[in-house]
């Protein structure tokens, strides 16, 4: 009788610590908030929040010459933008371009804030990311003959520069405003590839 008292008991725990496999667990509730699905949520008006980074930008005081250029051409490259909505490849495509240049605009401000005294640490960190940059830079020619903009030749220019000046602040030590510079060159021909990508006449990407 005891042994199955025991028993009985035993089978009671397994139980509670094991429910039983006919009985289907039940569904995790899902907030309201994901019912309509990912396609249904909206979309941000790219047009109009890159015009108001540019005007933001724009704003800098003392931004230098080569921030101007870049602000420059952003802005032609916003307007050219507003004339190919129709077509949703070319249009992101340059509003990947012009946030490009301004993402590289703010490295390069950013690298004028750095400090300039030799650092000890990030020297492996800041060699990687110069070593993909000088790859980078080299593709910069490439782009910008696809580009079939003369202006382009400006944007090649000054990725050569920023990745040399990226390069001395490396063999000083200074290697957060290299990182900066670097990054600058990399996004400058990131912008060029984005321009030439919308050159092409008809990508047949999207409906």
């Amino acid at each position: 009788m005891q042994i199955l008292s025991k028993m009985v008991i035993l089978a009671l725990a397994l139980a509670a610590v094991f429910p039983s496999a006919s009985a289907p667990a039940q569904a995790p509730k899902i907030p309201e908030a994901w019912l309509d699905g990912a396609t249904d949520w909206p979309k941000p008006d790219w047009m109009s929040l890159t015009a108001k980074r540019l005007e933001k930008a724009k704003r800098v005081r003392k931004p230098g010459p080569e921030i101007e250029l870049l602000h420059v051409r952003a802005a032609d490259l916003l307007e050219r933008a507003a004339s190919t909505t129709d077509n949703r490849f070319r249009f992101e495509r340059l509003i990947g371009a012009v946030n490009s240049l301004l993402d590289a605009a703010d490295r390069i401000a950013w690298a004028r804030k750095a400090e300039r005294t030799p650092q000890e640490k990030d020297f492996w960190g800041a060699g990687f990311v110069l070593q993909g940059c000088y790859f980078r830079v080299r593709q910069a020619p490439y782009f910008a003959a696809l580009t079939k903009d003369s202006q382009s030749e400006q944007v090649v220019t000054l990725a050569r520069i920023l990745y040399q000046r990226g390069r001395s602040a490396y063999d000083a030590r200074e290697y957060q405003r290299a990182r900066f510079l670097g990054d600058a060159s990399s996004l400058l021909v990131f912008a060029l590839e984005c321009i030439a990508q919308a050159a092409i006449p008809d990508p047949h990407i999207y409906p």
